[in-house]
């Protein structure tokens, strides 16, 4: 998964993959679950974003989801 502030931008907002541990995938249950920790979304601005999620089996990459998103500040602060 791929999050950008627009679409064509060349700089990356967060990226998430089983590699990083930001993406975890249930085939049993066809699910795919998307984690990324405080200290990463701590850093987030707020702002209106696109994403991405693909799956890349080596020799095909597919598109399985695309869309977008906003960030915004905390409503409730401790």
């Amino acid at each position: 998964m791929t999050v950008r502030p627009f679409l064509g931008a060349s700089n990356v907002i967060v990226e998430a993959s089983t590699t990083n541990g930001y993406i975890s995938l249930d085939q049993l249950n066809g699910r795919v679950t998307v984690t990324v920790p405080p200290e990463v979304t701590e850093l987030f601005t707020p702002s209106r974003c696109v994403f991405d999620i693909v799956f890349d089996s080596g020799t095909e990459v597919t598109r399985i989801l695309e869309g977008t998103f906003v960030i915004t500040q905390a409503v409730t602060l401790p």
